[in-house]
Order: structure tokens, then sequence, then C-alpha cells
């Protein structure tokens, strides 16, 4: 039996799993690694707030699109915060982060962040909630800026309903000044679901993803075009829960993924990419077994995972290009609550690269701690 036989009676098994089962998010639960605010501080309070991200990562890739390399350090984020109301909070700290192997810090940043949250809003203005907290799929947002560019600063607004939910944000990535040498760059987006349907044991929601990365500004010296890079995903999530010690979940997701290039510019030949994205999972044993399969056409991206791309971001192999990207990747992780607000997570992802023919994988360990403490109590 041929590959091409091989690989449409894998994609037809797929497609007919993933109805045949049902929620997921396009990609492993990453919740364990969000940022967040950890206890309730009663109001009129001063406390002390401690993010520790620890790392290890190692990518074995040997295929002509995307390189294997080791991340392997820590991040710090002490932060001092008050609570000034119920609903509204400051907070200042620095960021450090430590790559091992390296005697220098990889960054040392001050944060700042203004809070307001009230019942099911919150609005976010400094250092925001981002990275994978926006939920995006792997090949729009690459996991691995959790430990490369974890750090978004401007604004950004959530809201949470029983039907439908959003997270709408800006990060400004690069700021000018009147004759600045270089553009300005911004990136945002809307990442939510536009109707979640169900019970507690039964949810069926509609996905709606859309970001835009803008290079440009009318007040630099920057020579180059101005352009935007748009990408759209959307599609049906759905899954089953049980309420066993061994099977928890069942879950799957389709996702139709689109990206193009707008400029002024006709010099700027548009990039116009496009894809197919499948997942489908169980959760046995208090671990996540998760398939995904993903179908690519010409599709680049600003921040997206490398190996979704069609264009090689690999130093041996720079300069390959395949149009069509077609990969099955196998997901298990497992999540361990060391202690509350403290945990660590282990993940293997072997791949297979159907268009090369090529099997590797990765693997990695990483511990979060997320946790506030209140500095005196209110009389």
């Amino acid at each position: 039996m041929g590959l091409f036989p091989t690989f449409v009676a894998l994609k037809r098994f797929s497609i007919i799993f993933l109805f045949g089962i049902s929620k997921l998010i396009a990609q492993l639960d990453n919740a364990a690694l969000y940022l967040g605010h950890g206890d309730t501080i009663p109001e009129k309070t001063a406390y002390f707030k401690i993010l520790n991200f620890n790392y290890f990562k190692n990518n074995e890739y040997f295929g002509p699109i995307a390189d294997g390399y080791t991340l392997f350090g820590t991040q710090l984020n002490p932060q001092l915060g008050v609570q000034i109301s119920k609903n509204v909070s400051l907070e200042a700290g620095i960021f450090l982060q430590k790559d091992f192997g390296n005697n220098q810090f990889e960054l040392v940043l001050p944060t700042f962040s203004f809070r307001y949250e009230k019942e099911k809003f919150k609005m976010i203005f400094g250092n925001i909630d981002g990275s994978l907290n926006h939920q995006l799929i792997e090949p729009v947002y690459n996991f691995e800026r959790v430990i490369t560019n974890r750090l978004e600063n401007g604004a950004q607004f959530l809201y949470n309903h029983k039907y439908f939910d959003f997270d709408t944000w800006v990060d400004w990535q690069s700021m000018i000044y009147k004759y600045s040498n270089k553009k300005e760059q911004l990136w945002g987006g809307f990442s939510g679901n536009i109707l979640k349907l169900g019970s507690d044991s039964l949810q069926v929601r509609i996905p709606v993803q859309f970001t835009a990365k803008h290079v440009g500004g009318q007040i630099d010296t920057a020579q180059g075009p101005s352009y935007t890079n748009v990408t759209f995903n959307t599609g049906l999530a759905f899954s089953i829960k049980f309420h066993s010690k061994f099977l928890s979940e069942i879950y799957a997701d389709l996702r139709y993924v689109a990206k193009r290039t707008n400029s002024f510019d006709t010099t700027l030949v548009p990039n116009i990419g496009t894809g197919f994205m499948a997942n489908a999972g169980v959760k046995l044993f208090k671990t996540d077994f998760m398939l995904s399969y993903w179908s690519g056409n010409h599709f680049n991206t600003d921040f997206g995972g490398y190996l979704y791309a069609s264009e090689s971001s690999s130093v041996r192999f720079a300069g390959t290009y395949q149009n069509k990207r077609n990969l099955l990747i196998l997901r298990i992780t497992k999540t361990f609550p060391l202690a509350k607000n403290v945990s660590l997570s282990l993940r293997a992802e072997p791949n297979y690269d159907l268009g090369f023919g090529r099997f590797d994988y990765s693997y990695g360990l990483y511990i979060n701690i997320n946790e506030r403490i209140a500095l005196k109590k209110k009389k």
C-alpha cells in the first residue's frame, strides 16, 4: 500500500472519528501554564505576587522545515500590588529570564498592570494576560512563545458568558516617535466562542479567532512597505464528559484557517494561505491523549508553530519551501499539582510529516507558580 492511499485512509478515518466523538481546544489544555490572579485579595490590601515559570523543551527535529534545539531555563516575575477596591488593582514588578548555559540574563524588564474585574468582565492595561491565555491554535500561535515571548504590553478585554466568551487584545510590540528609523509594530486579535451550548456532560461550541499584525507608521524614516498580516480560523468543537475515575472526557475540534497579507504597496506580493486542522482526544487516568491532523497550503504566519509552515525556519535547510504541508501529531500531556497554585506539566509530542515521510518528536517539562499573598489582612 503506497503512501498516498495510506494518507487518504488516515484522513477519512480522522474525519469520521472526529464527527463521531466530541470539545477540544484545537491544542492541548494549557490552563496549567496560564497567567492569572491566584487567590482573592481583600480590598484596601497590599499583596506580593509571584509568577515563576521553569521550562525544559527539547525538539528532536531533523527535517528541512523546522530546526531541532533545546530551550532550558527559568522566568521570574515578582510583583507588588494593591487591591484598591473590590474590582480594581495595580501591580508593578520586574521580569527576569535566565536561559541555562548563558551567564547573562536573556531579559530584565519592568512590568506594570492596571486591572479591573467585575463579574464576567475583565479589563487590563499594561502587561496583559497574553501568550497561551489567548488560546490560539498552534498554526497561528507557537506554544514556544510562552518561553521566548511571554510578555505582552497593551490592552486586553475579556468577557465570559454562559453562551459566549471572548478575549480581545492589542500587544504594542514596537513604539515609534518622530523620525524613528524603524516602523511601528503591533499585534492584536479576537479569540472566543460565539456560541456555547450544552450541559455539564455535553458541550458544543463555535470558536472564532482573528489576529492581525501591523507593520507601518507615518512619522518614521524607515524604508520598506507597510503591511498587515491577517489570520482567521473558525469551526466546530464539542466534548462529552464522564463521571469516571478512568475516563473523564472525549473531545474533538475542527478548524478552517486562512491567512492573507494586505498592503497598499503594489510591490509587495500578497501572501495567501489556507489550512485545515482536526483534533480528537481522550482524557484517561488524568492524562490527555490527542491526535492532530494538519493540512496546510502555502500557509505561513508571523507567530505560528514552525512545523505547520510551508516556509522553512531551518538554519541548515534555509530556503526550503513546501507548498502543501500534511502532518500527524500525537500529543500526550499530564499535569501534577505540587501545591496550591503550583503545577508540574509533562508533554510528549511525536509527529509524522506525511510530505517528507519523516518521524520526529519533542518533549518537555514545565513548572508554573502563580501566587498572590496578602501583606496585611483587612481589619
